[in-house]
């Protein structure tokens, strides 16, 4: 018999719901060798796993197998068959080091918000979830206090019912370092999320119709490297963290009023390289990133094209460096609320479609500065009732009348001094 107690902390979006405080009061783990052990359907698991040493294997036979299953023992529980829960509570509870999950459908958690129903919660260190299937579960898998454990080639589909805040995240890390988030593939899931976890690794997953592909919350350290995320709010938003490195990321049709590829608060010693940010309302958006004084934001050798704002800042810091990108036939390539200037942050060799200049010396960089400069654009920053009138032939006709008269037209939004030229390059 296994008492698990939980600690709650609220609902909202931007606190966890469960943290788990405690386990306690475990049946005693019987010395010897590990066994291989199969159980049909309709057996009790738990019973079966109570009588098992560590390291032993269970391969659930083909079937529907009664949730909620606890493990408490180091061992491997496999497929191929399905764990069906009781409409509450988790289905499978990992409260041991050094577990396996492999090959299972999992379905049929309660979706208690507060309680942080799951698919599968992980409350040990080094487990590894592997190839399960989690259906129509609130949560789908748990990270809480879990290091060193690994979820790869998990398929976790949520609910289609109901607005997509009110979902469950489909992988959630709580205080959980040096973890690897890998080939997973989440649809109809509120977030991938991770909270107060450092050096943690998501890379191959994709995550579609979604809010956040992934979402951070003081999360140091972070790689997130080769996810797609296609049809969702936001591809990944980084909040108060240090060190995250955004690598050769797929982000397409990020739409809607808060829809954007790649959103920065806050944070500090950030790479954002080799990405593709397609067709989304903001490519790029940076809110006071970098942060401190001492750090610095690397923007270089991405795609940001047919975006509505390709590059979009909210508080510009020093420090933010864009080099060797390509920004295409976006509607409105820089955009800085409020108005004002980027001139806090350097661009220097980048690739502009709308750039107008030449190239004399065929060095493939412009011999003029790419200094963008919108009179239609300053008034719409200044007076956002304006913005009724964006793209519209009278913004144009400002526009105009700001290049014929140049005592109308504003400073440049950002000055790019070596603006490559060529054919866009297509990553």
């Amino acid at each position: 018999m296994i008492l698990l107690f939980f600690a709650a902390l609220g609902g909202d979006m931007d606190t966890p719901a469960v943290v788990p405080l405690a386990a306690a009061v475990a049946t005693a783990v019987p010395p010897g060798p590990p066994v291989h052990v199969r159980v049909a359907a309709g057996e009790d698991v738990n019973a079966r796993l109570q009588s098992l040493p560590a390291g032993s294997t269970v391969q659930l036979l083909p079937g529907d197998h009664a949730g909620p299953i606890v493990v408490d023992r180091p061992l491997t529980l496999r497929g191929p068959a399905r764990v069906l829960g009781p409409g509450r509570g988790s289905v499978i509870l990992v409260l041991a080091d050094d577990v396996t999950v492999e090959g299972l459908e999992v379905t049929g958690s309660g979706l208690d918000a507060t309680a942080g129903d799951a698919g599968v919660v992980v409350a040990g260190s080094r487990a590894r979830i592997r190839d399960v299937q989690i259906v129509h579960t609130f949560l789908g898998v748990d990270l809480r206090a879990s290091h060193h454990s690994e979820v790869r080639g998990c398929t976790i589909f949520g609910r289609e019912e109901g607005t997509i805040g009110t979902h469950g995240d489909g992988v959630r890390l709580w205080e959980s370092d040096d973890n690897v988030i890998v080939d997973n593939r989440l649809e109809h899931v509120r977030d991938m999320v991770v909270w107060y976890s450092e050096r943690n690794r998501f890379e191959g997953n994709e995550v579609t119709r979604s809010r956040y592909g992934v979402h951070l919350m003081h999360a140091d350290d972070t790689v997130l490297r080769g996810n797609r995320f296609v049809d969702d709010v936001v591809g990944v938003f980084a909040m108060y963290s240090a060190g995250v490195h955004v690598l050769d990321n797929l982000v397409l049709r990020a739409n809607g009023p808060a829809g954007m590829g790649i959103g920065l608060k806050e944070s500090d010693r950030v790479t954002v390289a080799g990405n593709r940010l397609l067709a989304s309302t903001t490519g790029l958006y940076l809110d006071s990133t970098p942060h401190r004084s001492d750090s610095f934001a690397d923007v270089r050798d991405n795609l940001i094209a047919y975006d509505h704002v390709g590059v979009r800042f909210h508080g510009v810091h020093p420090g933010a460096v864009f080099a060797g990108n390509d920004l295409h036939e976006n509607h409105t390539q820089v955009r800085v609320d409020g108005g004002g200037q980027a001139a806090a942050a350097e661009f220097s060799g980048n690739r502009w479609s709308d750039y107008v200049g030449y190239d004399l010396d065929r060095d493939g960089i412009g011999d003029l500065p790419y200094a963008p400069r919108s009179l239609a654009r300053s008034v719409v920053d200044r007076r956002p009732a304006a913005g009724f009138f964006d793209g519209t032939p009278a913004a144009a006709l400002l526009d105009l009348l700001a290049a014929a008269f140049p005592m109308w037209s504003p400073p440049p939004l950002i000055t790019d001094p070596r603006p490559r030229l060529g054919r866009l390059e297509l990553r």
